[in-house]
């Protein structure tokens, strides 16, 4: 599927140049963390739902208890996606409403939509952003191809994730359009020692056998003033799906290591720096893809099978360090944060019968230099280095107000490489100068300053209103091209362009308490995702000669209500998207373009009981309609869109539902099981006209986990069956063609049979 991705943005830059917590508040019946693993609050804490305390989350840059924050929020601990056998972002995303990806076939690879806002293959920027704790993780820039980089951080020492829904354009500014996904890893505890260990091994149904390594120790240097917390993981994802024409099996099986070492160092009871380093690697070794007869859900060569050339996947590399320095003046806190991001990848697909074939049959001139037997190799390359720094003061309640205020600088440098190399049918690349079909380097640099502010007045302690802006200006570079570009062996033009914008949104929100477990709210927010510069060197006359930016209005209105033994929550909302930055065809040249309109209404809602102490219930529904409003003729003829057809990979309907039931043993053992039922209904793989890549329906899925184990005081022990059904399920569709004619295969990315897991865990 990826090489879809790959043809379409090769496409895209030869025409720019020449051509168990649940749903929308996390319940404490389904989010625990050990006290000894708490930190201090100033980055938010899951309480234990042993306790049934509340929830302390940070979405709104200030602790706050999640029943309190007037928004939807989802945050779901590492703990509990442990327990429900969670490795990734997948798992935890169909856990969580209005959540979705844009499926690669790989961990680490994808595009996150949040709320349905995305427009389908060809969109290359992010819609939805993402943090690491405080460091912005997600490009920004136009032309920074950072839609295809999920980051998926093992779960071995996570406190958290938080997913904010709806745009968070005050606050956290671009990119924010759908809403952000927040990564809260564990912060070192400066009073005692702790540590935990995990071995697990997995065998899947028709697929290989994998494994992983968990550790992390926390280590008080002096206590009650500074600790150190180490972690690492090692993990082999077994693959399941087969290469008939190399006849590999179980080709897409991954690697997965890492670690990371915070410091935390408190001099007095005013300051707290927190230092952290984080490194992973990924790698892919194939793609959870299945061949398709073209335009269909036929297999072409069974389930679970797909023909590539060679083996080839993706390799991913994160590294990030932060820092975070917080002054309590009583009153008022100032905290300062300032990190480095940077990821690099290399994201491999066979593009033979996408353009071997077709070229080949096309240019006679071609077919002379490359054999029929040649095998062809895209290269997609998105990487980036970013460093961002914040300085804000947070105040507590100050008679009638609070408020949050601040500055916020980042400086990002992204390198997008394409490259298609022609290869014998050995695997070997063809002779220079014919090795080389395409060859397009994209550089950009996306430099941005904001100011924020969030300030809330209470007209009584149970009626409250929020008023907030941000300020940003943004200014871009990019360069198409490069030294040694060529598109199909004829060389290619370098083009330089600039960019500059300002931007500004609001927030406002009205919260009603009427008593302190039910909380009501209205909301209205905006958010934005940066334009950029039309970079065709010759655009042709009345191109658009630059992309502005793409808006969001976001119109929500929710209760959340605790009653002990049962939480309720509800939310339902209107999103009104214009100026869509979106691919268009003038003059038979496909450009950039801001081309339309999109709506989306939807709900959410949450319900968990515990009925007993040692049983716990939780289910959650979203509904989204996701549709465009109004499309540009252009845009019609490029993409196939048109008024009414919905957004691309957007159930109506997703729905999770889990049940865990403790069995005590005795004083210190206690028994566990579980279940875990998801369901997603059918959702459109494209647009209704598109000839390139025709709209399929993607049939609905269903999938149920169990687990059950055993806990000693410092032993666990548990056996996982997931998708114990072994339903067969797709979870992205596309084709590869460049012409409406060709009969490439239709990719699909599948799901995970049935698998079995067996834990061991240790903490001391």
């Amino acid at each position: 599927m990826t090489s879809r991705y790959i043809r379409m943005l090769s496409c895209s830059t030869a025409a720019f140049v020449a051509a168990p917590a649940m749903a929308q508040t996390a319940t404490p019946a389904l989010v625990t963390v050990p006290q000894s693993l708490q930190g201090n609050g100033t980055e938010g804490s899951a309480l234990s739902d042993d306790t049934g305390e509340e929830i302390i989350v940070t979405a709104s840059k200030r602790d706050e208890r999640i029943q309190d924050v007037p928004a939807s929020i989802t945050a779901i601990s590492g703990d509990t996606l442990a327990r429900i056998g969670a490795q990734g972002f997948r798992d935890y995303a169909s856990l969580t409403p209005g959540l979705s990806l844009r499926d690669l076939g790989n961990p680490g690879m994808g595009t996150i939509i949040l709320r349905g806002l995305n427009t389908g293959p060809q969109q290359i920027s992010n819609t939805a952003a993402t943090y690491i704790d405080d460091a912005p993780f997600s490009a920004s820039g136009f032309l920074s191809a950072g839609a295809f980089i999920t980051p998926d951080p093992d779960i071995a020492d996570l406190d958290r994730v938080e997913v904010l829904k709806g745009p968070q354009g005050t606050l956290y500014g671009a990119n924010s359009l759908g809403g952000l996904v927040r990564i809260v890893s564990r912060r070192p505890q400066l009073d005692a020692f702790s540590g935990m260990a995990t071995a697990e091994g997995t065998t899947i149904d028709g697929g290989g056998q994998g494994y992983a390594f968990r550790g992390a120790l926390n280590l008080p240097i002096v206590r009650d003033q500074l600790a150190i917390r180490i972690n690492g993981v090692y993990r082999r994802a077994p693959g399941w799906t087969d290469n008939v024409f190399t006849g590999t099996n179980n080709v897409n099986d991954s690697i997965i290591k890492g670690g990371r070492v915070a410091i935390r160092w408190r001099p007095s009871d005013a300051l707290t720096l927190d230092l952290n380093g984080i490194v992973q690697d990924i790698d892919n070794k194939g793609y959870a893809q299945e061949d398709e007869v073209t335009d269909t859900l036929t297999p072409r060569y069974g389930r679970n099978r797909y023909r590539n050339g060679l083996d080839v996947g993706a390799v991913l590399k994160y590294r990030l360090a932060s820092g975070t320095a917080t002054y309590d003046f009583g009153p008022v806190s100032l905290i300062g944060t300032a990190s480095y991001t940077k990821y690099a990848s290399l994201i491999r697909t066979d593009v033979t019968e996408t353009y071997i074939s077709y070229l080949r049959a096309a240019s006679p001139v071609i077919a002379a230099i490359v054999p029929e037997t040649a095998i062809g190799v895209g290269d997609n390359s998105p990487n980036m280095k970013k460093f961002s720094t914040e300085v804000r003061l947070v105040s507590k309640r100050l008679g009638p107000v609070e408020f949050v205020a601040g500055g916020f600088y980042t400086n990002e440098k992204n390198l997008y490489r394409t490259i298609i190399t022609v290869n014998t049918a050995a695997g070997v690349p063809l002779t220079a100068p014919f090795d080389l079909l395409f060859v397009a380097n994209t550089i950009s640099n996306y430099e941005e300053e904001a100011a924020f502010g969030n300030l809330t007045f209470y007209l009584s302690d149970k009626l409250d209103i929020t008023g907030g802006i941000r300020y940003a200006h943004n200014s871009q570079f990019a360069q198409t091209g490069g030294p040694g570009a060529i598109s199909f062996y004829a060389p290619r033009a370098t083009g330089n362009f600039t960019f500059n914008e300002n931007v500004t949104t609001y927030l406002a929100t009205i919260r009603w308490r009427p008593t302190s477990n039910i909380s009501f709210y209205a909301r209205a927010a905006d958010g934005y995702r940066p334009g950029g510069p039309q970079n065709n060197p010759a655009p042709p006359p009345d191109a658009q000669i630059t992309i502005r930016p793409d808006t969001v209005w976001n119109y929500e209105a929710g209760v959340k209500a605790n009653f002990g033994k049962l939480t309720a929550n509800a939310s339902i909302y209107h999103i009104d998207w214009k100026d869509i930055q979106i691919n268009t065809l003038l003059n038979g040249i496909t450009l950039q373009a801001n081309g339309g309109k999109a709506k989306v209404d939807g709900f959410e809602v949450e319900l968990s009981a515990r009925p007993t102490p040692l049983t716990t219930i939780s289910a959650n529904a979203g509904h989204t309609k996701a549709r465009i409003s109004r499309i540009d003729p252009g845009v019609r003829a490029s993409i196939g869109a048109n008024p009414g057809d919905k957004l691309p990979l957007t159930p109506d309907w997703t729905v999770a539902i889990l049940g865990d039931q403790q069995i005590p043993f005795g004083d210190t053992v206690r028994g566990n099981i579980g279940a875990t039922l998801r369901f997603r209904s059918d959702m459109p793989s494209s647009y209704s006209g598109s000839l390139l890549n025709p709209n399929i329906k993607i049939p609905d899925l269903t999938t149920l986990d169990m687990r059950a184990g055993v806990n000693f005081p410092t032993f666990t022990l548990q056996l996982r069956a997931e998708n114990v059904l072994n339903a067969h399920g797709y979870l992205s569709v596309a084709s590869n063609k460049i012409v409406p004619t060709q009969g490439v295969p239709t990719q699909a990315i599948v799901n995970r049979p049935r698998s079995f897991t067996l834990s061991l865990g240790a903490r001391f």
